[in-house]
Protein backbone atom coordinates (compact mmCIF):
# COMPACT_ATOMS: atom_id res chain seq x y z
CA UNK A 1 0.00 0.00 0.00
CA UNK A 2 2.85 2.20 1.20
CA UNK A 3 4.53 1.10 -2.18
CA UNK A 4 1.59 1.89 -4.12
CA UNK A 5 1.01 6.11 -2.69
CA UNK A 6 5.00 6.80 -3.07
CA UNK A 7 4.18 5.56 -6.91
CA UNK A 8 1.20 7.98 -7.01
CA UNK A 9 3.27 10.63 -5.99
CA UNK A 10 6.29 10.31 -7.67
CA UNK A 11 3.81 10.00 -10.86
CA UNK A 12 2.45 13.26 -9.95
CA UNK A 13 5.75 15.36 -9.45
CA UNK A 14 7.11 13.88 -12.67
CA UNK A 15 4.19 15.12 -14.00
CA UNK A 16 4.30 18.94 -12.52
CA UNK A 17 8.17 19.30 -12.79
CA UNK A 18 8.25 18.46 -16.00
CA UNK A 19 5.64 21.14 -17.21
CA UNK A 20 7.57 23.45 -15.26
CA UNK A 21 10.70 22.84 -17.11
CA UNK A 22 8.24 23.11 -20.35
CA UNK A 23 6.85 26.48 -18.81
CA UNK A 24 10.06 27.85 -18.37
CA UNK A 25 11.81 26.69 -21.29
CA UNK A 26 9.20 28.57 -23.20
CA UNK A 27 9.16 31.48 -21.27
CA UNK A 28 10.31 34.49 -23.90
CA UNK A 29 12.23 36.87 -21.05
CA UNK A 30 16.44 35.46 -21.44
CA UNK A 31 17.68 35.51 -18.21
CA UNK A 32 20.92 34.58 -16.56
CA UNK A 33 19.22 32.43 -13.97
CA UNK A 34 17.16 30.08 -16.41
CA UNK A 35 19.96 27.79 -16.74
CA UNK A 36 20.09 27.35 -12.69
CA UNK A 37 16.49 26.55 -12.84
CA UNK A 38 15.95 24.36 -15.32
CA UNK A 39 19.11 22.17 -14.94
CA UNK A 40 17.58 22.25 -10.93
CA UNK A 41 14.83 20.91 -12.23
CA UNK A 42 15.58 18.15 -14.71
CA UNK A 43 17.84 16.99 -11.63
CA UNK A 44 14.71 16.79 -9.39
CA UNK A 45 12.72 15.61 -12.86
CA UNK A 46 16.12 12.24 -12.60
CA UNK A 47 15.77 11.92 -8.88
CA UNK A 48 11.82 10.81 -8.83
CA UNK A 49 12.30 8.33 -12.38
CA UNK A 50 15.23 6.81 -10.35
CA UNK A 51 13.05 5.99 -7.49
CA UNK A 52 9.83 4.88 -9.06
CA UNK A 53 11.94 2.43 -10.95
CA UNK A 54 13.47 1.50 -7.88
CA UNK A 55 10.13 0.84 -6.14
CA UNK A 56 8.45 -1.08 -9.33
CA UNK A 57 11.06 -3.32 -10.05
CA UNK A 58 11.36 -6.72 -8.29
CA UNK A 59 15.08 -7.14 -9.85
CA UNK A 60 17.96 -6.84 -7.36
CA UNK A 61 20.62 -5.47 -9.50
CA UNK A 62 17.75 -3.04 -11.90
CA UNK A 63 17.46 -1.91 -8.82
CA UNK A 64 21.12 -0.61 -8.20
CA UNK A 65 21.03 0.34 -11.47
CA UNK A 66 17.89 2.95 -10.97
CA UNK A 67 19.84 4.14 -8.23
CA UNK A 68 22.93 5.07 -10.18
CA UNK A 69 20.35 6.36 -12.97
CA UNK A 70 19.05 8.31 -9.70
CA UNK A 71 22.67 10.33 -8.72
CA UNK A 72 23.13 11.61 -12.44
CA UNK A 73 20.29 13.87 -10.97
CA UNK A 74 20.78 14.24 -7.36
CA UNK A 75 24.31 14.79 -6.72
CA UNK A 76 24.30 17.77 -8.88
CA UNK A 77 20.82 19.17 -7.24
CA UNK A 78 22.49 21.22 -4.08
CA UNK A 79 25.52 22.95 -6.10
CA UNK A 80 23.15 24.21 -8.40
CA UNK A 81 20.86 25.85 -6.04
CA UNK A 82 23.78 27.67 -4.44
CA UNK A 83 25.01 28.87 -7.47
CA UNK A 84 21.38 29.85 -8.34
CA UNK A 85 21.01 31.28 -4.90
CA UNK A 86 24.31 33.37 -5.44
CA UNK A 87 23.39 34.22 -9.02
CA UNK A 88 20.22 35.97 -7.58
CA UNK A 89 21.97 38.08 -5.20
CA UNK A 90 24.74 39.35 -7.39
CA UNK A 91 27.25 37.71 -5.72
CA UNK A 92 30.32 36.32 -8.61
CA UNK A 93 31.97 33.07 -7.89
CA UNK A 94 35.61 32.46 -9.79
CA UNK A 95 35.45 29.19 -12.38
CA UNK A 96 38.03 27.71 -9.45
CA UNK A 97 35.20 28.06 -6.80
CA UNK A 98 33.26 26.76 -9.18
CA UNK A 99 35.06 23.96 -10.39
CA UNK A 100 35.55 22.82 -6.54
CA UNK A 101 31.66 22.83 -5.61
CA UNK A 102 30.97 20.30 -8.51
CA UNK A 103 34.29 17.87 -7.79
CA UNK A 104 32.87 16.29 -4.88
CA UNK A 105 29.39 15.42 -6.70
CA UNK A 106 31.52 14.34 -9.66
CA UNK A 107 33.73 11.62 -7.34
CA UNK A 108 30.47 10.79 -5.70
CA UNK A 109 28.79 10.01 -9.06
CA UNK A 110 32.07 8.01 -10.48
CA UNK A 111 32.00 5.77 -6.82
CA UNK A 112 28.34 5.32 -7.43
CA UNK A 113 28.42 3.82 -10.63
CA UNK A 114 31.13 1.63 -9.61
CA UNK A 115 29.91 0.56 -6.11
CA UNK A 116 30.01 -2.95 -7.22
CA UNK A 117 33.72 -3.08 -7.72
CA UNK A 118 34.76 -1.10 -4.38
CA UNK A 119 33.11 0.03 -1.29
CA UNK A 120 33.97 3.51 -0.73
CA UNK A 121 30.22 4.39 -1.21
CA UNK A 122 28.32 1.55 0.11
CA UNK A 123 29.38 -0.54 2.50
CA UNK A 124 26.86 -2.97 1.28
CA UNK A 125 23.23 -2.87 -0.43
CA UNK A 126 20.69 -5.92 0.39
CA UNK A 127 17.25 -6.15 -0.24
CA UNK A 128 15.02 -5.80 2.55
CA UNK A 129 12.11 -8.15 2.93
CA UNK A 130 9.64 -5.69 1.77
CA UNK A 131 11.21 -5.64 -1.55
CA UNK A 132 13.32 -1.90 -0.93
CA UNK A 133 17.03 -1.19 -1.07
CA UNK A 134 18.93 -1.31 2.38
CA UNK A 135 21.79 0.60 2.48
CA UNK A 136 25.00 -0.05 4.75
CA UNK A 137 27.08 4.04 3.56
CA UNK A 138 31.01 3.28 3.16
CA UNK A 139 33.13 6.12 4.30
CA UNK A 140 32.83 8.41 1.26
CA UNK A 141 28.87 8.25 2.08
CA UNK A 142 29.31 10.49 5.07
CA UNK A 143 32.10 12.62 3.13
CA UNK A 144 29.29 13.46 0.65
CA UNK A 145 26.79 13.75 3.24
CA UNK A 146 29.13 16.62 5.10
CA UNK A 147 29.54 18.04 1.91
CA UNK A 148 25.83 18.63 1.72
CA UNK A 149 25.26 19.48 5.17
CA UNK A 150 28.02 22.35 4.16
CA UNK A 151 26.67 23.67 0.93
CA UNK A 152 23.00 23.26 3.21
CA UNK A 153 24.42 25.58 5.62
CA UNK A 154 26.24 28.03 2.92
CA UNK A 155 23.23 27.81 1.30
CA UNK A 156 20.83 29.33 4.41
CA UNK A 157 23.52 31.73 5.53
CA UNK A 158 23.60 33.34 2.69
CA UNK A 159 19.47 33.62 1.93
CA UNK A 160 19.70 35.00 5.80
CA UNK A 161 22.56 37.22 5.74
CA UNK A 162 20.73 39.21 2.97
CA UNK A 163 16.84 39.19 4.21
CA UNK A 164 17.13 41.54 6.80
CA UNK A 165 17.61 44.49 4.25
CA UNK A 166 14.98 43.28 2.17
CA UNK A 167 11.70 44.39 1.55
CA UNK A 168 8.20 42.37 1.44
CA UNK A 169 8.14 41.52 -2.06
CA UNK A 170 12.08 40.05 -1.90
CA UNK A 171 11.28 38.55 1.57
CA UNK A 172 8.64 36.11 0.05
CA UNK A 173 11.19 34.99 -2.21
CA UNK A 174 13.75 34.63 0.22
CA UNK A 175 11.45 32.39 2.27
CA UNK A 176 10.88 30.71 -0.91
CA UNK A 177 14.57 30.10 -1.68
CA UNK A 178 15.22 29.17 2.54
CA UNK A 179 11.98 26.79 2.39
CA UNK A 180 13.66 25.18 -1.24
CA UNK A 181 16.43 24.01 0.87
CA UNK A 182 15.28 22.98 4.23
CA UNK A 183 12.52 20.61 2.75
CA UNK A 184 14.62 18.20 1.12
CA UNK A 185 17.41 18.36 3.91
CA UNK A 186 14.80 17.90 6.55
CA UNK A 187 13.23 14.77 4.57
CA UNK A 188 16.88 13.17 3.92
CA UNK A 189 16.96 13.29 7.65
CA UNK A 190 13.70 11.76 8.52
CA UNK A 191 15.18 9.25 6.14
CA UNK A 192 18.58 8.56 7.24
CA UNK A 193 16.76 8.36 10.83
CA UNK A 194 14.83 5.62 10.06
CA UNK A 195 11.41 7.23 10.37
CA UNK A 196 9.71 6.29 6.78
CA UNK A 197 10.21 2.42 6.95
CA UNK A 198 13.35 2.59 4.44
CA UNK A 199 10.95 4.28 2.11
CA UNK A 200 13.55 7.17 0.46
CA UNK A 201 10.75 10.52 1.23
CA UNK A 202 13.97 12.53 0.37
CA UNK A 203 12.90 12.39 -3.23
CA UNK A 204 9.54 14.11 -2.65
CA UNK A 205 11.55 16.95 -0.58
CA UNK A 206 13.82 16.95 -3.40
CA UNK A 207 10.64 17.94 -5.79
CA UNK A 208 8.64 20.38 -3.68
CA UNK A 209 11.74 22.44 -3.05
CA UNK A 210 12.10 22.81 -6.91
CA UNK A 211 8.51 23.24 -7.01
CA UNK A 212 8.36 26.16 -5.03
CA UNK A 213 11.13 27.36 -6.65
CA UNK A 214 9.14 27.20 -9.89
CA UNK A 215 6.10 28.59 -8.24
CA UNK A 216 8.15 31.77 -6.96
CA UNK A 217 9.39 32.29 -10.74
CA UNK A 218 5.76 32.91 -12.11
CA UNK A 219 3.96 34.40 -8.95
CA UNK A 220 6.52 37.05 -8.15
CA UNK A 221 9.36 36.80 -11.14
CA UNK A 222 12.06 35.89 -9.32
CA UNK A 223 13.89 34.62 -12.31
CA UNK A 224 12.44 36.47 -15.45
CA UNK A 225 11.04 39.52 -14.15
CA UNK A 226 12.90 40.43 -11.20
CA UNK A 227 16.55 39.89 -13.29
CA UNK A 228 14.74 41.58 -16.58
CA UNK A 229 13.98 44.71 -14.17
CA UNK A 230 17.46 44.66 -12.63
CA UNK A 231 19.28 44.94 -15.91
CA UNK A 232 17.80 47.51 -17.47
CA UNK A 233 19.72 50.70 -18.47
CA UNK A 234 16.68 52.80 -17.50
CA UNK A 235 16.18 53.71 -13.99
CA UNK A 236 12.67 52.37 -12.70
CA UNK A 237 11.98 53.28 -8.96
CA UNK A 238 8.43 52.32 -7.79
CA UNK A 239 6.89 54.36 -4.99
CA UNK A 240 3.36 53.29 -3.15
CA UNK A 241 0.42 55.25 -2.75
CA UNK A 242 2.63 57.23 0.55
CA UNK A 243 5.19 57.74 -1.61
CA UNK A 244 7.45 55.60 0.24
CA UNK A 245 9.88 53.26 -1.66
CA UNK A 246 8.78 49.88 -3.00
CA UNK A 247 11.45 48.97 -5.78
CA UNK A 248 14.25 50.26 -7.38
CA UNK A 249 16.63 48.63 -10.13
CA UNK A 250 20.51 49.07 -10.18
CA UNK A 251 20.33 51.89 -12.87
CA UNK A 252 17.80 53.85 -10.30
CA UNK A 253 20.64 53.28 -7.33
CA UNK A 254 22.91 54.83 -10.10
CA UNK A 255 21.46 58.00 -10.38
CA UNK A 256 20.17 58.45 -6.80
CA UNK A 257 22.96 56.84 -4.79
CA UNK A 258 20.50 57.94 -2.12
CA UNK A 259 18.34 55.48 -2.61
CA UNK A 260 20.36 52.55 -1.45
CA UNK A 261 19.89 54.18 2.44
CA UNK A 262 18.38 52.13 4.69
CA UNK A 263 15.97 54.77 5.92
CA UNK A 264 14.45 54.83 2.22
CA UNK A 265 15.11 51.18 1.58
CA UNK A 266 13.04 50.03 4.57
CA UNK A 267 9.98 52.56 3.71
CA UNK A 268 10.92 55.11 6.39
CA UNK A 269 11.20 58.49 4.02
CA UNK A 270 8.85 60.24 1.96
CA UNK A 271 10.58 59.94 -1.80
CA UNK A 272 7.36 62.60 -3.14
CA UNK A 273 10.05 65.34 -3.88
CA UNK A 274 11.50 62.57 -6.78
CA UNK A 275 7.96 63.67 -8.50
CA UNK A 276 8.86 67.48 -8.43
CA UNK A 277 9.58 69.39 -11.48
CA UNK A 278 13.23 69.90 -10.22
CA UNK A 279 13.61 66.10 -10.93
CA UNK A 280 12.65 65.88 -14.52
CA UNK A 281 15.89 66.31 -15.91
CA UNK A 282 18.97 64.96 -14.24
CA UNK A 283 22.74 65.07 -14.66
CA UNK A 284 25.00 62.66 -13.45
CA UNK A 285 28.59 63.03 -14.80
CA UNK A 286 28.43 63.42 -18.51
CA UNK A 287 25.33 61.53 -18.55
CA UNK A 288 21.69 63.15 -19.09
CA UNK A 289 18.64 61.52 -17.44
CA UNK A 290 14.97 62.10 -18.54
CA UNK A 291 12.25 61.44 -15.84
CA UNK A 292 8.91 59.98 -16.66
CA UNK A 293 5.78 59.36 -14.16
CA UNK A 294 3.31 56.82 -14.85
CA UNK A 295 0.63 54.94 -12.77
CA UNK A 296 1.02 51.41 -11.41
CA UNK A 297 -0.97 48.54 -9.53
CA UNK A 298 -0.84 44.98 -8.54
CA UNK A 299 -2.96 42.02 -8.42
CA UNK A 300 -2.75 42.81 -4.61
CA UNK A 301 -4.56 45.97 -4.68
CA UNK A 302 -1.26 47.95 -4.68
CA UNK A 303 -0.60 51.30 -6.49
CA UNK A 304 1.27 54.26 -6.77
CA UNK A 305 3.87 55.73 -9.60
CA UNK A 306 6.40 54.51 -11.66
CA UNK A 307 9.56 57.14 -12.13
CA UNK A 308 11.25 56.57 -14.95
CA UNK A 309 14.66 57.79 -15.92
CA UNK A 310 15.55 57.32 -19.49
CA UNK A 311 19.52 58.09 -21.11
CA UNK A 312 18.98 61.04 -23.40
CA UNK A 313 22.60 61.86 -23.45
CA UNK A 314 22.69 60.91 -27.18
CA UNK A 315 19.71 62.86 -28.17
CA UNK A 316 20.55 65.74 -26.09
CA UNK A 317 24.02 65.75 -27.44
CA UNK A 318 22.40 65.95 -31.10
CA UNK A 319 20.22 68.34 -29.87
CA UNK A 320 23.47 70.72 -29.36
CA UNK A 321 24.96 70.25 -32.33
CA UNK A 322 24.94 72.14 -35.22
CA UNK A 323 24.21 69.82 -38.01
CA UNK A 324 26.42 71.19 -40.51
CA UNK A 325 29.62 72.27 -38.62
CA UNK A 326 29.20 69.73 -35.59
CA UNK A 327 29.87 72.85 -33.62
CA UNK A 328 27.25 73.71 -30.22
CA UNK A 329 24.62 75.50 -31.33
CA UNK A 330 22.39 78.67 -30.98
CA UNK A 331 20.41 76.69 -28.05
CA UNK A 332 23.32 75.86 -25.74
CA UNK A 333 25.17 79.49 -26.02
CA UNK A 334 23.26 81.30 -23.29
CA UNK A 335 22.85 78.82 -20.71
CA UNK A 336 26.84 77.35 -21.13
CA UNK A 337 27.61 81.12 -20.75
CA UNK A 338 25.66 81.73 -18.01
CA UNK A 339 26.72 78.83 -16.32
CA UNK A 340 30.13 79.74 -17.12
CA UNK A 341 30.23 83.09 -15.84
CA UNK A 342 28.66 81.66 -12.35
CA UNK A 343 31.44 79.69 -12.05
CA UNK A 344 34.00 81.95 -13.02
CA UNK A 345 32.70 84.53 -10.45
CA UNK A 346 32.95 81.94 -8.10
CA UNK A 347 36.60 81.50 -8.75
CA UNK A 348 37.64 85.10 -9.89
CA UNK A 349 38.66 83.75 -13.03
CA UNK A 350 38.66 86.01 -16.57
CA UNK A 351 35.72 85.22 -18.64
CA UNK A 352 35.88 86.62 -22.69
CA UNK A 353 33.04 86.26 -25.57
CA UNK A 354 34.48 86.77 -28.63
CA UNK A 355 32.00 86.71 -31.85
CA UNK A 356 33.96 86.37 -35.97
CA UNK A 357 31.05 87.02 -38.87
CA UNK A 358 32.23 86.39 -42.09
CA UNK A 359 32.68 88.86 -44.54
CA UNK A 360 30.57 89.38 -47.36
CA UNK A 361 29.03 86.51 -47.17
CA UNK A 362 26.17 87.20 -48.63
CA UNK A 363 27.87 88.09 -52.21
CA UNK A 364 29.59 85.11 -51.71
CA UNK A 365 26.77 82.82 -51.53
CA UNK A 366 25.18 85.14 -54.43
CA UNK A 367 27.96 84.76 -56.54
CA UNK A 368 29.43 81.11 -56.18
CA UNK A 369 26.03 79.62 -54.48
CA UNK A 370 24.81 78.26 -51.14
CA UNK A 371 26.91 74.88 -51.57
CA UNK A 372 30.29 76.55 -51.93
CA UNK A 373 29.22 79.07 -48.87
CA UNK A 374 28.55 76.04 -47.32
CA UNK A 375 31.88 74.93 -47.74
CA UNK A 376 33.12 78.05 -46.16
CA UNK A 377 31.44 78.01 -42.97
CA UNK A 378 32.93 74.11 -42.47
CA UNK A 379 35.98 75.59 -42.93
CA UNK A 380 35.97 78.63 -40.35
CA UNK A 381 34.40 75.65 -37.89
CA UNK A 382 36.96 73.65 -38.48
CA UNK A 383 39.60 76.75 -37.77
CA UNK A 384 38.12 78.00 -34.84
CA UNK A 385 37.42 74.76 -33.41
CA UNK A 386 41.37 73.70 -34.09
CA UNK A 387 42.94 76.97 -32.72
CA UNK A 388 40.46 77.98 -30.00
CA UNK A 389 38.99 74.94 -28.97
CA UNK A 390 41.80 74.65 -26.28
CA UNK A 391 40.95 77.65 -24.78
CA UNK A 392 37.13 77.73 -24.27
CA UNK A 393 33.60 76.34 -26.35
CA UNK A 394 33.27 77.05 -30.23
CA UNK A 395 29.15 78.07 -31.33
CA UNK A 396 27.66 78.30 -34.52
CA UNK A 397 25.73 81.06 -33.21
CA UNK A 398 23.52 81.47 -36.58
CA UNK A 399 24.15 81.98 -40.20
CA UNK A 400 27.97 83.01 -40.67
CA UNK A 401 28.21 84.25 -37.61
CA UNK A 402 30.49 82.13 -34.70
CA UNK A 403 30.63 82.70 -30.96
CA UNK A 404 33.77 81.44 -28.58
CA UNK A 405 33.74 81.70 -24.58
CA UNK A 406 36.61 82.03 -23.76
CA UNK A 407 38.25 81.06 -20.50
CA UNK A 408 40.97 83.77 -20.74
CA UNK A 409 41.16 87.71 -20.49
CA UNK A 410 40.45 89.67 -23.82
CA UNK A 411 44.22 90.43 -24.78
CA UNK A 412 44.88 86.51 -24.71
CA UNK A 413 41.59 86.04 -26.74
CA UNK A 414 42.22 89.04 -29.24
CA UNK A 415 45.52 87.21 -30.18
CA UNK A 416 43.83 83.87 -30.62
CA UNK A 417 41.35 85.24 -32.70
CA UNK A 418 43.88 86.82 -34.86
CA UNK A 419 45.83 83.89 -35.13
CA UNK A 420 42.58 81.91 -36.71
CA UNK A 421 41.63 84.49 -39.01
CA UNK A 422 45.41 84.36 -40.31
CA UNK A 423 44.81 80.67 -40.82
CA UNK A 424 41.87 81.21 -42.19
CA UNK A 425 42.29 84.02 -44.81
CA UNK A 426 45.14 81.72 -46.12
CA UNK A 427 43.00 79.07 -47.13
CA UNK A 428 42.28 78.83 -50.66
CA UNK A 429 38.86 77.25 -52.59
CA UNK A 430 38.44 75.84 -56.32
CA UNK A 431 35.56 78.25 -56.89
CA UNK A 432 37.20 81.51 -56.31
CA UNK A 433 40.55 83.44 -56.59
CA UNK A 434 40.37 85.91 -53.31
CA UNK A 435 40.87 84.92 -49.90
CA UNK A 436 38.02 85.11 -47.58
CA UNK A 437 38.15 86.46 -44.33
CA UNK A 438 35.98 87.09 -40.79
CA UNK A 439 35.06 90.23 -38.60
CA UNK A 440 36.06 89.77 -34.74
CA UNK A 441 35.14 91.27 -31.57
CA UNK A 442 35.80 90.49 -27.78
CA UNK A 443 34.64 91.65 -24.27
CA UNK A 444 35.96 90.60 -20.94
CA UNK A 445 33.12 89.77 -18.58
CA UNK A 446 33.05 92.65 -15.87
CA UNK A 447 30.90 90.72 -13.16
CA UNK A 448 28.37 93.01 -13.04
CA UNK A 449 26.78 92.53 -16.27
CA UNK A 450 24.40 89.69 -17.82
CA UNK A 451 25.37 86.91 -20.40
CA UNK A 452 22.90 89.00 -22.84
CA UNK A 453 25.02 92.37 -22.15
CA UNK A 454 28.48 90.69 -22.37
CA UNK A 455 27.60 89.49 -25.89
CA UNK A 456 25.75 92.56 -27.28
CA UNK A 457 29.40 94.51 -26.23
CA UNK A 458 31.71 91.57 -28.35
CA UNK A 459 29.04 91.92 -30.94
CA UNK A 460 29.21 95.71 -31.03
CA UNK A 461 33.11 95.32 -31.59
CA UNK A 462 32.56 93.27 -33.86
CA UNK A 463 29.96 94.91 -36.37
CA UNK A 464 32.31 97.84 -35.75
CA UNK A 465 35.59 96.08 -37.12
CA UNK A 466 33.16 94.78 -40.12
CA UNK A 467 31.88 98.29 -41.04
CA UNK A 468 35.44 99.35 -41.20
CA UNK A 469 36.39 95.88 -43.18
CA UNK A 470 33.18 96.98 -45.88
CA UNK A 471 34.62 100.83 -45.98
CA UNK A 472 38.12 99.86 -47.11
CA UNK A 473 37.12 97.51 -49.47
CA UNK A 474 34.50 100.57 -50.69
CA UNK A 475 37.71 102.41 -50.79
CA UNK A 476 39.50 100.30 -52.36
CA UNK A 477 37.33 99.57 -55.34
CA UNK A 478 36.55 103.06 -55.81
CA UNK A 479 40.57 103.62 -56.32
CA UNK A 480 40.60 100.61 -58.37
CA UNK A 481 37.80 102.15 -60.71
CA UNK A 482 40.16 105.76 -60.64
CA UNK A 483 43.01 104.32 -61.57
CA UNK A 484 41.41 101.78 -64.62
CA UNK A 485 39.60 105.17 -65.40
Amino acid sequence: MASTVMSAMLITGFVMTGSVIIAILSDRHENALREFAVLGLFCALLCLISYYMELNTPDFHAKIDAVKFGYLGRVFVNPLLLMLVLRYYNSRVSPLIQALLFAVPVIALCLVFTCDQNRLYYESLRLSPEGLLQIEPGPFYYIYMGYNTLLAISYLGFCLYHRAGLRKREKRNNTVLLSACLIPFLTLLIYLAGLTHDYDISNIGLMIGALLIADSIFRYGLLNKEEMLQNMATGLIFLDQENRLVYANKAALQIIPALSSRSIQTGQTDLGQLCEPMYSAIQVGQTSYQRKITEWSSGDGQHGKLLTFDDITEIRSRLNRDAMTGLLNHATFYPMLDDSMSELTRSRKPLTVSIADIDSFKLINDTYGHANGDKILVALADTLQDICGMHGDVFRYGGEEFAVIFRCDIELAEKIMQNALEQFSAIRYDFMDAPVTFSYGSAQYDRAENSVTLFDRADQVMYGRKRAFHEREKAAAEKNAETGA
